[in-house]
């Protein structure tokens, strides 16, 4: 499916800061992925960094504040898949992450997050929002999630 053909699709979904709320994501997500040509087999890594970003936004970023917001969007345009996960916390510098395969960091019980998501997706950026929000942007290559597809 080329370019003239995909449809661009913007899909952003705001909610109060809780874990219960990443089912929901992950259930857009599905519906998405029969939209936009993403492989089966790459889903379930796209899935598992979307939740894995929702619940650092909500634990580390808005400190379990229910008061606070969580904005998933969810964007298409032209081979481009996008995943925002927004959160309202300070925010941090992605140079203090320690590498989680390090001896000293392997029996710690979080730190793998932001690393499985990188593993997982094609691109991952931080970002500060025009209005002050910190989040994280994931995105992936369609076409190029498609000729992996082919070539195996």
């Amino acid at each position: 499916m080329g370019p003239e053909t995909r449809n661009d699709l913007k899909i952003s979904i705001r909610v109060r800061s809780h874990l219960r709320y990443s089912d929901l994501f992950h259930t857009v997500l599905g519906q998405v992925a029969r939209l936009v040509p993403l492989p089966p087999e790459r889903l379930d890594w796209i899935a598992l960094s979307l939740r894995e970003a929702v619940n650092n936004a909500v634990l580390h970023g808005n400190k379990n504040d229910f008061t606070k917001w969580v904005e998933v969007e969810m964007e298409v345009s032209g081979s481009v898949f996008t995943i925002r996960v927004w959160d309202e916390g300070a925010g941090f510098s992605p140079g203090v992450l320690s590498d989680p395969r390090r001896p000293e960091n392997l029996f710690k019980p979080n730190g793998r997050g932001i690393f499985l998501i990188r593993q997982f997706t094609d691109h991952a950026d931080f970002a500060r929002s025009a209005d002050g929000r910190f989040g994280i942007c994931m995105s992936v290559d369609l076409d190029s999630a498609k000729d992996k597809e082919a070539d195996e």
